[in-house]
């Protein structure tokens, strides 16, 4: 019997990447691996998504949160165009992207179905640099996010396709491609700074933030003595320590917690299983601006304590939802999540 499930999926492509390669093949490939490694790999992990198929210059990532993947595109484009200004050319690759929430089918690590079919479909509407999502999308993501999307109607990419109701940005014609209207003040704006209670640890961030939330897990209850932590996820190659090096202490086998050994302030988690990945998720009080952070989210909601009342109406979801947990968690041994928790120690292998 086919496994089939309810989420939430994106689908990027590289607006004339067959065109890109006739004129210099190799630049073009290497231009991609960046953009694969520096922003896509970058902005999914940080909103606990998970890339389940690649195909040349086309992705498809699985979401478990509606209002993540949309948050995830918007800062793949944003990150797309703040590289263009920060290069001041037009030789960065350019992204249409498409989001669907519907039924899929589960095919080991790959998904098939309607939902993938949808979203690759939106992703051909949208315009180069803009993004185009489904009604079903919209009802989830109306007065959540900062970007405007537009009432397209019903509309077919084929005459055999059944329509699709349609939102998506409209551009604004920038050097390079169409690109909706961020604020380019803030894409080039002033270093953002930080630091511990004490000052010895002090921070500076040159990059926008990725992603912010709550998180309600056990892991970071200990590690913070508190009923839940707020955190804001940077580039981990936009973060310089600029006074002294933090200290680290390995909080579970697959990340590790940066603080200050002087005051014992909580810094930053930094996840560290399959591999390092490319953001540093700070504890957004250490921020000199928290106020500038709000949470989009609620994370690890399975050890909320009882008597912490919450009223937004903000997506909520367990730890066992995050894909890029998932994976840190299996790849040291324990892909159960009910075995998840500080201090676990992996299974010994002989």
């Amino acid at each position: 019997m086919m496994e089939r499930k309810l989420t939430t999926i994106v689908a990027m492509d590289v607006v004339g990447f067959a065109g890109l390669v006739s004129e210099d093949e190799q630049g073009a490939l290497e231009r991609l691996e960046r953009l694969k490694d520096d922003v896509i790999r970058l902005h999914v992990e940080a909103h606990r998504g998970r890339v389940f198929k690649s195909l040349g210059d086309g992705f498809l990532v699985e979401f478990s949160s509606t209002i993540e993947a949309v948050n995830c595109a918007i800062g793949v484009q944003r990150a797309i165009r703040k590289s263009m200004l920060d290069a001041g050319n037009t030789s960065t690759l350019i992204l249409r992207i498409g989001v669907s929430f519907g039924d899929v089918v589960v095919q080991g690590d790959d998904l098939m179905g309607e939902g993938v079919n949808v979203a690759s479909r939106l992703e051909a509407m949208a315009e180069p640099g803009g993004l185009a999502v489904s009604a079903e999308v919209m009802a989830q993501v109306r007065g959540k996010t900062d970007v405007l999307l537009e009432d397209q109607g019903f509309q077919r990419l084929k005459e055999t396709d059944a329509p699709i109701h349609v939102y998506k940005t409209r551009s604004k014609n920038v050097a390079g491609g169409g690109f909706f209207d961020f604020d380019e003040d803030a894409l080039s704006g002033e270093l953002i700074t930080g630091g511990c209670r004490c000052g010895d640890i002090r921070y500076e961030i040159d990059a926008p933030s990725i992603s912010t939330g709550y998180c309600h897990c056990s892991i970071c209850q200990k590690f913070t003595g508190s009923a839940m932590s707020t955190w804001t996820a940077f580039p981990k190659s936009a973060v310089s320590f600029v006074t002294a090096e933090p200290a680290y202490f390995g909080s579970s086998p697959i990340a590790e917690r940066v603080f200050c050994s002087t005051c014992g302030a909580s810094i930053a988690y930094r996840l560290l299983q399959p591999k390092e990945a490319a953001h540093l998720a700070l504890f957004t009080p250490s921020l000199d601006h928290p106020e500038n952070y709000a949470p989009v989210a609620h994370s690890g909601v399975e050890t909320k304590m009882p008597w912490l009342e919450i009223f937004d109406d903000l997506p909520r979801t367990e730890t066992r939802d995050s894909r890029v947990l998932q994976k840190a968690w299996s790849s040291v041994g324990v892909p159960d999540p009910s075995n998840w928790g500080p201090m676990v120690k992996p299974p010994e292998v002989f």
